[in-house]
């Protein structure tokens, strides 16, 4: 393995030596482009980046400072890497024909075979040749020319070219006597040429005023109110800006159309700017074009109105519930020879109109279908805003469109509009349905910490159960696990113990049922705006390790909110029934010796018969992926547990059992409070991006629960989804200097968590993602834990993080990400004071552990050295996962 690396090393080592020159491929008399720089006033109303983006011909791609992939491209040999692939292109000719002979060969055997049976027909044989248009690139060819960068040659003309850019942009940001000078500097001897842009902007234009020019009523009625309530008008006086104009344009004609006024285009709008006079301040008028609608000789002009909706049809194109032959009865009759691509025409009509005598008389509609519904109609009409009476709304077609999709039970929703004569228009919609059921089979590996795991999933969907929209989904799942003793103290001891072994069985049922309306409402009784779902689930997990088996029962009863957009996810369970959980652990008598050898109340609590009533489940995830043209996303989510209150009122006066806590039905019952928030922010730059994460939770075990949360609400540090410099869940608590305990466990938990993790990703080729990262973090206990001194939120957490940093390399097969992470931690806040940073001496680390255990005379150091008890705290840590950390 060390002459594996050796290698390796030596081998980048020379590809980067030989690629030092990095101008070797420039040809005599030019020069690499090797900076673009930038000269301009401080008060100058853009930053540089603006004007940078315009410039066109930009030096190499530089990563941390250096230019890894111009050297990459100059490390290997153009003329030695076209000679192999012109070797490889006449190769791969000659086995074609090779491969034609032969196919032509067997064919003709085929054919004399079926002569002599008397067949007219025989099976052709085919055989795949290879690729001479596409060659496929050697690891040579992928390193040079996907990853690498050839040398950038300066081009006077595209600096020229740049200068006028650069020019416009300033006249676009209200500069109009700007101006721009551009100078090269060539460097002969290194073959260098620097490019300088000095940017005299001159004064800034303002508009003094901005009008509507129309005739038409409507577009003046809807254009004052836009400019009272829209988002982007501009209002006088303000910095002339070609962009803020193109901005508002967009959203004038956004806000036109969402006002009813049907047809209304962005193109439509034009701007007329008149310039008074040089250095002062500029108008500009808003010019409305006239709507015209028909083609050549019905062509014709339309004023714009505001616009009702008359009518609105569903079109089911499927014949699932037709009880004949739809062909033969229908289609023939008809003349009508269907295509591999034709829409199935519907011939069956009903008309749907729910009022109840409050309501108004909107939620209307016909549909048109074949035999029977396979969709109940009360369900789709709930999916539409273009109600029939109602104006319409630009936004209400792109939102119907997403809520008849999110339904899940159709593979396609076309919506279509038809103009009438009048001010009104009829609206269609053409849907075919997805399979109703279906079984799937997904077998999954798992690697934790080097933990090896393998499991299945047998499920059966069916997404339109009773043609109401239920979703109903009942899965069985089952696996082994590999998972430490534990009260195995350090991966090196479940290397020893031979405990690495799948060592875990797991498997169980579930079943879940989403209903689209909160039952037991009926769906015409909400609003629209509300788009909720109830899920019913229930799940039963059985987990049997060599110390204990372990029953879960899981129940919910769930209402879920969605805004229109989906951004936003509400989730709230109803109090007492909304979460129930069964926890039963048959313990075998040596793992409870053990536990009470070890007289460790969190371990005990963690391991013992629990049941959760929650009396709140509340849930909430925000995601904001358009700010800045998405650029910049933003998440959002938090989830908030309360269990054991009600429960504790209807035992107030009951006995205490003999663990000293009270029950309920027989079984003890949990009682905590629980509060978890996660913020992500990502940020791209073309083939680079930036992803910020802060995890805030707290716990607070209360009196029926013992010293901690239940182990399934406990918080973890370390892994690769946490703190990658630390293995997973042996982070923490706080201080607990754990490499002093002899009696440590594999597993620590905590009842409060702080994280922070910054990532900053780069691609390397479309397969291949680079990535260096580093984490802050820690958990904490709520009370103190005498096994755990040190492990309790004191004042002083904030000294009290982990920091850990690594790199990272993730494979994209576009399906899926495997993720490599190598993590190193940095500072361990268990540690000495001057010792808990990498940089920091190794003493006060050994001192406490001759101070803890004493010195051995005959050698010298402290006892239990050679046991391996006293471990490397700055241990780098190997991750393999599926997926991006956050």
């Amino acid at each position: 393995m060390k002459l594996f690396y050796r290698y390796i090393f030596f081998l980048v080592l020379s590809c980067f030596l030989a690629a030092c020159n990095i101008t070797r491929n420039v040809p005599d008399g030019y020069f690499m482009l090797v900076s673009n720089d930038v000269e301009m006033p401080n008060s100058t109303k853009l930053s540089k980046s603006e004007v940078e983006s315009v410039i066109r011909q930009r030096p190499a791609h530089r990563t941390l400072g250096f230019r890894f992939k111009l050297r990459a491209f100059n490390s290997i040999d153009s003329t030695k890497t076209e000679i192999g692939k012109k070797k490889r292109y006449l190769k791969y000719r000659q086995k074609n024909k090779e491969r034609i002979a032969r196919q032509k060969k067997i064919n003709d055997r085929r054919i004399a075979k079926a002569f002599k049976r008397g067949e007219d027909f025989y099976k052709p044989k085919k055989i795949d040749l290879k690729d001479t248009v596409e060659v496929k690139h050697t690891l040579r060819e992928r390193v040079k020319y996907d990853y690498g960068e050839a040398p950038v040659i300066y081009d006077s003309s595209m600096m020229i070219t740049s200068k006028d850019q650069i020019q416009l942009l300033l006249q676009k940001k209200g500069y109009f006597g700007a101006e721009v000078r551009a100078e090269v500097e060539l460097k002969a001897k290194k073959k260098y040429a620097y490019v300088d842009y000095f940017l005299t902007p001159g004064y800034l234009s303002y508009v003094d005023s901005i009008f509507l020019r129309t005739e038409n009523k409507a577009v003046q009625q809807v254009y004052k109110k836009y400019i009272e309530n829209g988002e982007n008008a501009l209002i006088a006086p303000f910095r002339f800006d070609s962009e803020a104009l193109s901005v508002m344009r967009k959203s004038m004609s956004d806000y036109m159309k969402n006002s009813a006024l049907y047809g209304f285009k962005e193109s439509y709008i034009t701007f007329e700017v008149d310039t008074l006079k040089q250095g002062d301040s500029i108008q500009i008028a808003i010019d409305v074009s006239k709507r015209l609608i028909g083609k050549d000789q019905t062509e014709r002009e339309k004023p714009f109105a505001y616009t009702r909706i008359s009518k609105v049809y569903f079109h089911l194109m499927d014949t699932l519930n037709y009880p004949g032959n739809f062909t033969k009865e229908q289609l023939d009759p008809r003349g009508i020879d269907l295509g591999p691509y034709d829409n199935i025409p519907t011939y069956d009509t009903l008309r749907y109109d729910w009022y109840d005598g409050k309501n108004e008389r909107n939620r209307t509609a016909t549909f048109l279908y074949n035999g029977k519904l396979t969709t109940k109609a009360e369900l789709i009409e709930f999916q539409n805003y273009l109600e029939e009476t109602n104006y319409y709304k630009g936004d209400f077609v792109g939102q119907s469109y997403s809520r008849l999709m999110n339904l899940n039970i159709f593979k396609t929703v076309k919506p279509e509009i038809i103009e009438n004569e009048d001010n009104s228009i009829d609206v269609h919609y053409y849907l075919t349905t997805l399979e109703q059921r279906t079984f799937s089979f997904e077998p999954k590996t798992t690697h934790s910490n080097s933990f090896l795991g393998v499991s299945t999933s047998l499920n059966y969907i069916n997404r339109n159960l009773y043609r109401t929209g239920n979703k109903l989904k009942i899965s069985f799942s089952g696996g082994f696990e590999s998972q430490p003793d534990i009260f195995s103290n350090e991966e090196t001891t479940v290397l020893k113990d031979g405990t690495r072994s799948l060592n875990t069985i797991e498997f169980g049922p579930s079943i879940e049922l989403d209903i689209p309306r909160l039952f037991p409402l009926k769906m015409s009784r909400l609003s629209k705006n509300q788009n909720p779902t109830t899920t019913f689930s229930a799940a039963y997990n059985y987990q049997l390790r060599p110390e204990f088996k372990r029953q879960t029962i899981q129940l919910n009863y769930l209402w879920k909110f969605f805004d229109i957009d989906r951004s936003q996810v509400f989730t709230v369970g109803i109090p007492l029934i909304g979460g129930i959980q069964f926890v039963r652990i048959d313990k075998t008598e040596d793992f409870k010796d053990r536990l009470e050898q070890q007289n460790d109340l969190f371990l005990i609590n963690a391991y013992s018969n629990q049941a959760i009533y929650k009396d709140a489940a509340v849930t909430y995830s925000y995601a904001n992926p358009t700010l800045k043209d998405g650029k910049i996303t933003f998440n959002y989510g938090f989830s908030f547990d309360m269990a054991g209150m009600a429960i504790s009122l209807l035992t107030k006066d009951n006995a205490l059992n003999e663990d000293g806590y009270k029950e309920f039905l027989g079984q003890r019952y949990s009682q905590f409070i629980r509060l978890d928030n996660e913020f992500r922010l990502h940020q791209y730059f073309n083939e680079k991006s930036l992803h910020y994460r802060l995890q805030i939770g707290a716990g607070v075990p209360l009196e029926n629960n013992g010293p901690s949360l239940p182990f399934d609400y406990s918080f973890f540090g370390g892994g690769s989804n946490d703190n990658r410099g630390f293995r997973a869940r042996s982070l923490g608590p706080g201080v607990y200097k754990y490499y002093l305990d002899t009696s440590r466990t594999v597993t620590e938990m905590g009842d409060m968590r702080l994280g922070a993790s910054l990532e900053y990703r780069f691609k390397i080729t479309n397969l291949f993602e680079a990535a260096v990262f580093s984490d802050v973090g820690n958990v904490w206990t709520y009370n103190e834990d005498e096994n755990r001194p040190g492990g309790q939120i004191t004042n002083d957490f904030y000294k009290q993080l982990s920091v850990s940093a690594g790199v990272g390399l993730r494979l994209d097969f576009s399906f899926l990400i495997v993720r490599l992470d190598l993590g190193f931690p940095l500072r361990n806040p268990a540690l000495p004071k001057n010792g808990k940073w990498i940089f920091q001496s190794r003493d006060p680390f050994i001192e406490e552990a001759e101070n803890q255990w004493g010195i051995d005379p005959s050698t010298g150091d402290y006892y239990y050295k050679n046991d391996g008890v006293l471990p490397n705290p700055f241990q780098p840590q190997f991750h393999i996962a599926i997926g991006y950390p956050f």
